[in-house]
Order: C-alpha cells, then structure tokens, then sequence
C-alpha cells in the first residue's frame, strides 16, 4: 500500500509541477508582452519628450522675427508717413489752402495740417529739385 501511496504521490506531484510549468510559461508570456508595450510606451514618451523640448525656442525665435518684421514695417510706414508730410508741405508750399490740398488728395482737410517752420524749408528744397520734373510732365502731357 506504500507504493500505491508513494506512486499517486508522485503522479499528483508530477501533475502539479506540469500545471506549474505551464502557469510559469504564460505567466513570461504575459509579463514579455507587458514589458514590449512598456516599452513602446516608453518610447512614446521620449519622442513626445524630444518633440516638446523644442517648442520653447520655436516660440521665441518666431517673437524675435516678429519683432524684426514690425520694426522694419514701423521703419517703412514712417518713410511713407514723412514723404507724404512732405508732399502736403510743398503743395501749400505753392500758395493752395489747406482745402484745396485735401480736395486734390481726397482727404480730410483736418489731415493737411499746417507745417512746420522746419518742414517748410525742407519742402522748399525738396521742390526746388522737383520744378524740373513737374516742367517735364507738364510738357509731355
């Protein structure tokens, strides 16, 4: 009866060790797969990581060429701002009223504003170099 004994015992043992063996086999499988997408998680996360690190000076490079750009514009729209004082300057230079200039112009009178000593005389050359340009255009027309 010992051997019967020592045999099922055995037997049970050797079952239980084989439902082990496999509990265990899937047990790597499951923690193998676990660990893969871990992985690819991790991954992730670093290309996520390298993308945003970039950001920052994406942003302040993009505010620096703004500011460029609008300081250029400022520079620009002041040119414009002052050869077109200046236009205003010569035409009451030529004895016109104010009226008459922004009708001519097609603007406000309130915007043909009265110059200053300074931008008079600045006109005054100015227009002085243009007479002969106006006597070209008056003469081919």
């Amino acid at each position: 009866m010992k051997q019967i004994d020592q045999g099922s015992t055995t037997m049970a043992e050797f079952r239980k060790s084989a439902t082990q063996a496999a509990a265990r086999k899937r047990a790597r499988e499951k923690a193998a797969a676990f660990r893969e997408k871990q992985d690819k998680l991790e991954q992730l996360a670093v290309d996520y990581f390298v993308a945003t690190d970039g950001l920052e000076s994406i942003e302040r490079e993009i505010e620096q060429e703004l500011a460029a750009v609008r300081s250029r514009g400022a520079e620009r729209l002041a040119q414009s701002r002052s050869e077109a004082d200046r236009v205003i300057v010569a035409m009451l230079a030529q004895g016109v009223t104010r009226s008459e200039v922004a009708d001519r112009l097609g603007i406000p009178t309130k915007n043909v504003k009265k110059p200053a000593p300074a931008m008079a005389s600045a006109a005054d050359t100015a227009h002085a170099g243009s007479d002969h340009s106006a006597s070209v255009d008056s003469s081919a027309a």
